[in-house]
């Protein structure tokens, strides 16, 4: 997504909040591995990365992972995980 358009960028922020909202019994459950596994397929050893910015150019992913809401809904899975790797 180009970065020239702040009105595209606030509205998919904005959409990502809603789907945060509406995916929370998801999240709740899983979402720290979803929210890794996301994150190692765009900053992995082949991955392009969330933000290029002499191009301009932010993936969209970059907003679901940086999301305030979806971090604090991964929070529980991330507690369960931690709990069972004890």
């Amino acid at each position: 997504m180009r970065t020239e358009n702040a009105l595209r960028i606030h509205a998919l922020s904005c959409a990502v909040t809603v789907g945060a909202l509406l995916l929370a019994p998801v999240l709740l459950v899983a979402g720290a591995p979803l929210r890794g596994r996301l994150w190692r397929h765009h900053q992995g050893e082949h991955g392009r990365g969330f933000v290029d910015k002499e191009a301009g150019w932010v993936s969209p992913a970059y907003f679901v992972v940086t999301n305030v809401v979806f971090q604090a809904l991964c929070v529980p899975s991330e507690y369960v995980l931690r709990r069972r790797r004890r």
